[in-house]
């Protein structure tokens, strides 16, 4: 009942900025390994209290914040569907947003669509919410991004801790700042620490966009999500 209707394309939420635009997060939910129903709604509200705070700290920066709504809720092998997506978002925020750099949040199936289109020209960080990252995908694109990972320890699905772990450490050969948190016993939804991971990432975006400087732990691949004061 949390599927919503598959949409024809794969639609980009209004901003929610007014004004001119210096730069874009765009959120990218979870889904499922294979799925052809639209995209999952209870995905999406998931990410909600985080694009309540990125609107609300990016606001004086221009920082404009948009969740991507699939066509399909699975990436499905070969046709990579999530990524084909959000590489087509990217390039209509370049279009409607000239020269505005973008940081890519993903969770979960949204996270692997994230550093597969890290490349794109106007990516200058990507966010990886206990992201689901297979063995072998590629890390060398990753050079001159920012990055960022949170996971859970006791994240047992197929997006676990042990993969994002396996892939930060090649990661961090071309990405040596690269900073990876880990929540002890978290699983898969880190819903208990939600808050804390929000706060860290509108830290990390607006630290990649140049909008704030904040003192985020760099280049440990298995640090404490601290907490939030």
């Amino acid at each position: 009942m949390f599927r919503a209707q598959r949409p024809r394309t794969a639609q980009l939420t209004p901003r929610e900025v007014d004004g001119p635009v210096s730069g874009v997060a765009l959120l990218l939910p979870g889904g499922f390994v294979r799925s052809h129903f639209g995209p999952l709604r209870i995905a999406e509200l998931g990410l909600q209290g985080l694009a309540a705070e990125l609107t609300e700290r990016g606001r004086p920066h221009g920082l404009a914040v948009h969740l991507l709504r699939y066509r399909y809720s699975g990436w499905n092998g070969a046709d990579a569907d999530t990524a084909v997506d959000t590489r087509r978002a990217l390039d209509e925020l370049a279009r409607r947003h000239p020269g505005a750099p973008v940081v890519l949040i993903g969770n979960s199936l949204g996270g692997r669509a994230a550093f597969w289109c890290a490349d794109h020209p106007s990516v200058a960080g990507v966010v990886g919410i206990a992201p689901w990252l297979p063995s072998g995908d590629r890390v060398d694109h990753l050079a001159g991004r920012r990055v960022l990972i949170v996971h859970g320890t006791a994240d047992h699905s197929a997006a676990n801790a042990a993969q994002s772990l396996e892939y930060a450490l090649r990661a961090r050969r071309v990405v040596p700042d690269l900073a990876r948190y880990e929540v002890p016993g978290g699983n898969h939804y880190l819903v208990r620490r939600s808050a804390d991971i929000n706060a860290l990432t509108t830290d990390f975006t607006l630290t990649a966009l140049g909008a704030e400087t904040a003192p985020l732990a760099t280049g440990a691949v298995c640090a404490p999500l601290p907490v939030r004061s």
